[in-house]
């Protein structure tokens, strides 16, 4: 039987991980560093990706305990920027790396054990 609690704690590790990578990627850039950055966005939306793919990996019990944290709209995010690369908004990309990211370390850093 597997440790569905031992699974979700690592899956968020990776998570957080991710996220540090993300924050490492864009230290010391603004807004308009990491527009005119091509490697730094392909980056970060890899990381992204990444986040989204592992969201999907969540037992039920630990997303349904988790409401606060928008689960459709991180794997939303991932199918874009997997699939339809061209329509990903650095916009938005930007904004999720500045308020959204840090939301959802917070919130997983509060269940990591």
């Amino acid at each position: 039987m597997v440790d569905t609690n031992k699974r979700d704690m690592t899956i968020a590790k990776k998570i957080m991980a991710e996220i540090d990578d993300i924050k490492e990627f864009v230290s010391g850039m603004d807004e308009n560093d990491f527009y005119s950055d091509l490697k730094t966005q392909k980056a970060v939306v890899m990381s992204l990706i990444n986040i989204g793919e592992l969201s999907k990996a969540f037992s039920d019990a630990f997303v349904k305990s988790r409401i606060n944290i928008p689960w459709k709209k991180v794997q939303a995010m991932r199918n874009v920027a997997a699939h339809r690369y061209d329509f990903v908004d650095m916009q938005i990309v930007w904004d999720t790396i500045q308020i959204s990211i840090e939301e959802l370390r917070d919130d997983l850093s509060s269940v990591i054990t």
